[in-house]
């Protein structure tokens, strides 16, 4: 049952679920202020209360170094930067999967330009859908229509607003990410309301009365509506979504704040403390009103430093020429005397602990390394030394696969409710039904680790079922964007004969007898072979179309062994 105008008014005045939108918005600048790259240095809110907390952690004059130092972009950028490039990869799945349905093909048909031509799907949630997922995870979704139809059919179309623009909302009994009722505001002054009944928009007067300009209604049943994101941090409060960095916000703040601060450590590194013995200076000028104070700056008859047009005290002509310029810091000490004698060297430079630079250094990296495995999973990157124990690569790759198949079900609900409801709109009833699968399995790996990975696996022993597995994987990372070129080295990898031997170890084998040698010529002059089978024949994709693959493969070996058999010499096989 859709609202009245009047329950709209009253509403509007009495927005309900402000509490939430408020918590959303707070949680929402707290991820962007990590998350969302920006260049200026004006300081918003997140950044004044990360640097209200700085400044109880630190004595006053440390903190204005560290704020001095503290600028835009912030070094966070980086690391939630690789984290979501890892993340990424849940839109790249290898085997996903959309089904519509329909009773009527035309329907159908019109559909799939529909969805690719004007919603830009599925690009549009890579690239849109992608961002409010970074750093604007409480966003809603709304499926809206024009106010003039052009077409036969209606035009549906579907875009995301901030939880920052939402006036009032609820959400229905049976699911808590699908909205009853919501209403934002515009960018122009209009207040849109949308139920499971009516479309409308409003003009927000002047004393904040609702003056009702368009209403036009849908035959959905439910409000086209919903919260982008299904995951909520708790049960408590399933209003406010739950974003892949909410759970090491504290963290990144600590990683900010050492390194930040490691930039105060890395200047005293690269410019030591220097000390030496106090100088005299007896400057005076303008009759004793201006004198040297005796550390290079210039001091009044009452004791006050003088200051320059600048407003910075003025340094002494004689003396402040002779002392440190620049970064780095200098101390006097007294000068010996008869009572108190100093051996010592009359300058001294005291240098950075080169262990606590160390420390700092791999601390930061530390700190770095566990946010981004906290937040893709456990061992992120393939190491040699880890490739050597499956258990733990298996166990990573588990970890990664845990982490992606979760995001992916978000967009998949997403993009499910988005695209039946678009449907219902412009097809009614003739459509049926709609599911959505990004993939079971994802490119988690580059190809230059797989490869890596395959050495390791090689040198240990592993079987031919093993690295034909990972020889495939390798094939499918490193061509996925290139379809014809994966298929065409697949098939060369069927018909290579000992394909996970080096040529010099083929030839080793052949000398002890090991392998044939119609398998060895093969194997060494493969290229030239396939050349002239295609020169022969046809491109070794394209023959063989019409038959079993198996077939073809036999086929293709039967013409290269003709091949080899041909020849007279076994290059590079001579005793």
């Amino acid at each position: 049952m859709g609202k009245s105008v009047e329950e709209i008014r009253e509403i509007f005045k009495k927005p309900i679920n402000r509490k939430w939108i408020q918590k959303a918005r707070e949680q929402e600048e707290r991820i962007a202020f990590h998350a969302r790259v920006k260049v200026d240095d004006v300081r918003t809110k997140p950044a004044l209360d990360f640097l209200n907390r700085v400044k109880m952690w630190i004595a006053p004059d440390k903190y204005e170094i560290f704020n001095s130092m503290f600028h835009f972009p912030v070094k966070t950028n980086e690391v939630t930067s690789e984290i979501f490039d890892k993340l990424s990869r849940v839109f790249d799945g290898r085997n996903p999967a959309f089904n519509y349905q329909f009773t009527d093909s035309e329907d159908r048909d019109d559909w799939e330009y529909y969805r690719q031509e004007v919603l830009k799907e599925p690009h549009v949630w890579a690239t849109d859908g992608w961002d409010n997922f970074k750093d604007r995870i409480n966003s809603v979704l709304v499926i809206d229509l024009p106010e003039v139809q052009q077409g036969d059919k209606p035009e549906p179309y579907f875009y995301f607003i901030d939880i920052a623009s939402v006036v009032s909302y609820e959400t229905t009994k049976e699911d808590n990410n699908l909205m009853s009722w919501i209403m934002f505001k515009t960018n122009d002054e209009r207040l849109i309301q949308i139920d499971d009944v009516f479309y409308r928009r409003f003009k927000v007067e002047k004393n904040n009365s609702l003056t009702l300009e368009v209403e036009s209604t849908h035959d959905l049943g439910y409000c086209p509506s919903r919260f982008f994101w299904s995951d909520s941090i708790s049960l408590q409060e399933p209003d406010i979504k739950k974003s892949p960095l909410t759970k090491v916000l504290d963290s990144l703040d600590w990683y900010l704040y050492q390194s930040t601060a490691k930039k105060h450590l890395d200047l005293y590194g690269a410019y030591p403390i220097y000390s030496g013995y106090e100088q005299d200076c007896d400057y005076v000028a303008n009759g004793g009103k201006e004198r040297c104070n005796g550390h290079g700056f210039l001091i009044g008859d009452k004791g006050e430093y003088i200051a320059d047009m600048d407003g910075q005290p003025m340094k002494c002509p004689v003396c402040s020429s002779k002392r440190l310029s620049g970064a780095g810091s200098y101390v006097e000490i007294p000068v010996p005397n008869e009572q108190q004698p100093d051996l010592s060297d009359p300058i001294k430079m005291l240098t950075a602990d080169v262990s606590a630079l160390q420390y700092n250094v791999s601390e930061e990296e530390r700190l770095k390394k566990n946010i981004i495995t906290s937040v893709t999973g456990v061992g992120g990157e393939v190491q040699k030394e880890t490739a050597v124990n499956e258990k733990q690569v298996q166990a990573s790759f588990e970890s990664q696969t845990t982490i992606l198949n979760r995001i992916k079900r978000g967009f998949e609900e997403a993009q499910c409710f988005v695209d039946a409801t678009v449907c219902r709109l412009r097809y009614g009833n003739t459509f049926v039904s709609c599911s959505i699968n990004y993939g079971t399995e994802f490119y988690i790996y580059t190809p230059e680790q797989l490869a890596e990975r395959y050495k390791v696996l090689k040198e240990s022993g592993a079987s031919e079922s093993e690295l034909d597995a990972m020889r495939t994987q390798i094939i499918e990372t490193e061509y996925r964007h290139d379809p014809t070129q994966m298929q065409r080295l697949l098939i060369l990898k069927e018909i290579e004969p000992y394909s996970h031997l080096t040529r010099e170890e083929a030839i080793n084998l052949y000398k002890e007898n090991v392998i044939s040698e119609e398998d060895l010529r093969i194997k060494l002059n493969l290229p030239t072979f396939v050349r002239r089978f295609e020169r022969e024949n046809m491109n070794i994709i394209e023959f063989g179309s019409n038959i079993d693959y198996s077939n073809k493969i036999n086929k293709i070996l039967e013409t290269l062994k003709r091949y080899a058999n041909e020849q007279t010499t076994l290059p590079g096989a001579s005793a």
